[in-house]
């Protein structure tokens, strides 16, 4: 009994981080048009604060399915909190330190996105 338990507790924690990297995936590509400038380097800019809300929508819509309301709304939350303070780190320094070099950026850009998933990785241990 108490494996069946874990088993389905594993399925579940991979279907939320499925549906999380996901999200992810629509939230920072399909719907951030590279074209519009978002300004993250500022605190509070109108493109940031729209980057962070199209990922707190995905959020929701990515977990409605797994979760009660309640619980989808602090993940939501969490995510949003630590999505838009990333991006703003991020993007602070890189236009603080102007041009880099090209392997600098890529690794920054790692770590943003490390950061990113280590986010959903809490998200599913701590829902399931």
């Amino acid at each position: 009994m108490v494996y069946r338990s874990k088993v389905a507790e594993a399925y579940k924690m991979t279907e939320i981080m499925a549906a999380l990297v996901i999200k992810h995936f629509f939230a920072d590509y399909v719907f951030n048009p590279a074209y519009e400038p978002t300004n993250k380097h500022i605190y509070g800019s109108k493109g940031s604060l729209a980057h962070v809300g199209t990922h707190m929508i995905f959020c929701v819509l990515a977990l409605v399915w797994f979760l009660p309301l309640n619980i989808v709304i602090y993940a939501m939350l969490f995510d949003g909190f630590i999505h838009y303070h990333e991006d703003w780190l991020k993007t602070k320094y890189l236009h603080k330190k102007g041009k880099i070099p090209k392997k600098l950026k890529r690794i920054i850009t790692g770590l943003d996105q490390l950061v990113h998933i280590l986010t959903y990785i809490v998200i599913a241990w701590a829902v399931t």
